[in-house]
């Protein structure tokens, strides 16, 4: 029996993550996690900073932070790195080591690792999510990282006669049970959006409890 799935999961750390949710709009700094935060999920829509923990003092060992930026639809996620940059070097940045993922999940498109005391400068995602996640070992810390991160027009969306874009419609739906189908079809049937329209649409799935 063959199932089509299209879905967006949030899967049990972004549940996790997503608890700690700086959701800010109002908020002229644009400001993120500070420098005691270690892993949260990010919406400001200004913008912000982040950075390793201690920073700029030495990150201390076996620390594993993920964070996970959001833009608005039709808009991409900029990273830019501060020029005092330094993590452990290794070969293939084995060790300490920030990785960066295009999307929401630690399985999303592998952007680039990076370690050492090479800047990487501007880094910036294809769609409008981007999962970073900073590991360090027992041994041999560094200076680490600041990041500002700033959401930029995505290229790939034109505007319309006028010189505006028609606002994407809501479109979500949450599922829940011991199984199902997800069909592209149920855009349409429960008109959330109308023909033509852009999509921008996500199911969220929550399993019972004490299952996956």
């Amino acid at each position: 029996m063959h199932r089509a799935w299209i879905l967006f999961f949030l899967i049990e750390e972004g549940f996790a993550l997503a608890q700690r949710t700086k959701d800010s709009p109002g908020d002229p700094g644009g400001q993120g996690p500070n420098q005691n935060d270690c892993g949260t999920w990010v919406r400001n829509i200004n913008g912000g900073v982040f950075m390793s923990p201690n920073y700029p003092n030495t990150y201390p060992p076996n620390k594993e932070c993920v964070y996970i930026l959001e833009a608005l639809p039709r808009q991409r996620i900029q990273l830019a790195f501060d020029k005092n940059y330094y993590i452990e070097p290794s070969f293939e940045c084995r060790f300490d080591h920030i990785e960066i993922r295009d999307g929401p999940f630690g399985f999303s498109p592998l952007i680039d690792r990076f370690c050492g005391g090479k800047n990487p400068g501007l880094v910036t995602s294809t769609g409008r999510f981007m999962w970073i996640k900073f590991t360090s070992d027992e041994e041999l810390e560094g200076l680490g990282f600041r990041i500002k991160y700033t959401f930029i027009a995505d290229p790939d969306f034109h505007l319309h006669v006028g010189g505006l874009l028609n606002p994407i419609p809501d479109c979500q739906f949450e599922i829940g049970g011991w199984d199902g189908i997800i069909r592209s079809s149920q855009v349409e049937e429960e008109e959330r959006v109308k023909p033509g329209d852009a999509l921008d649409c996500i199911w969220t799935i929550r399993a019972p409890p004490q299952s996956k």
